[in-house]
């Protein structure tokens, strides 16, 4: 397994940013933040940061609260807490803020970074090519992530198209400073993937997560084979967006704004949503996912999956 540096961006500590222009004497919501941040949608991250990413010294994160008032942490932390509230003159009632209303601040000054980054998936939307465009296929390999508190663990499998032999694997592995937001999972996991990408021609890469099936029409999948240029397949354990159809053969077509844009193979947990990443078309997508597919994932994948959570326990 090789280490990265994991060049990515650094959500952690700009909500700590965020968090020391708190004034004394008052709080903030994890919403607040977030929506400070650009996107109200990532409010549990924020909470995931101050609660499991270690704090820089002298940070007021006890002047975060819950959008209702009540401190986000219990036991002697709880107590903790809502002492520090009480030297700054904020009264706790039954484990809420008073008077939430008066003392509540949301004046950040930060940059809305996450709406840069819907943007970006926007522009990357763009850029995707719904079409065969990788030559002669000769290899099919999958790419997964595990993670391990605040590491990320991420290997990939590679297969012969023709025979349906594993190839070769590698893995690797990096601290990751960017939580997990819904439709944001591209700049969690694209650091750590993309040591794993390489310019083999004939090669399509599987990737766990969507494709065009996508709120923003550009998940990871997508993300990925623009960013490096490569074709990429989403192949997702779980649905994002979408209404699936009845199924024949197999397969039922997921449909966005009327539309077909993925396929749902195999049923229950034993299936994968099928959608178009980059320079694939969604008819060779399927096919691709077909080839390979073992009890509902193709078998690229589900050896990428095991290799990652394999090499995360190893390092346990």
């Amino acid at each position: 397994m090789q280490g990265t540096a994991c060049p990515q961006l650094d959500l952690v500590s700009r909500v700590y940013g965020a968090v020391d222009q708190i004034p004394r004497g008052m709080v903030s919501t994890y919403g607040d933040i977030a929506s400070a941040l650009g996107d109200k949608i990532a409010a549990k991250a924020v909470w995931e940061v101050l609660n499991h990413y270690p704090a820089p010294p002298g940070s007021p994160k006890h002047r975060v609260v819950r959008a209702d008032g009540r401190l986000g942490a219990e036991g002697e932390e709880g107590e903790a807490m809502e002492g520090l509230l009480a030297s700054e003159g904020v009264e706790v009632i039954d484990g809420a803020v008073g008077h939430m209303r008066s003392r509540r601040f949301a004046e950040f000054h930060v940059d809305p970074v996450l709406r840069s980054l819907r943007t970006e998936q926007d522009a990357v939307r763009e850029r995707v090519i719904e079409r065969d465009d990788f030559g002669d296929l000769q290899h099919v390999a999958g790419l997964d992530v595990s993670y391990a508190g605040r590491r990320a663990f991420a290997a990939v499998a590679i297969y012969d198209a023709r025979t349906g032999d594993e190839v070769d694997e590698r893995t690797t592995s990096c601290d990751v400073r960017f939580p997990y937001i819904p439709t944001y999972l591209s700049y969690r996991e694209l650091p750590v993937l993309r040591p794993l990408v390489t310019e083999r021609k004939g090669t399509i890469y599987l990737v766990d997560g969507h494709g065009t099936l996508h709120p923003r029409g550009a998940g990871i999948a997508s993300h990925l084979g623009v960013a490096l240029d490569v074709p990429t397949v989403g192949a997702a354990k779980s649905a994002l967006v979408g209404e699936v159809g009845k199924a024949m053969n197999g397969r039922a077509p997921v449909l966005l704004d009327g539309k077909v844009r993925g396929y749902r193979l195999g049923q229950g947990r034993r299936s994968t949503f099928v959608s178009v990443g980059h320079r694939v078309s969604l008819a060779t997508a399927v096919e691709v996912c077909e080839r390979f597919l073992v009890k509902g994932i193709p078998s690229p994948l589900r050896r990428a999956h095991d290799l990652a959570g394999l090499t995360r326990r190893s390092s346990e």
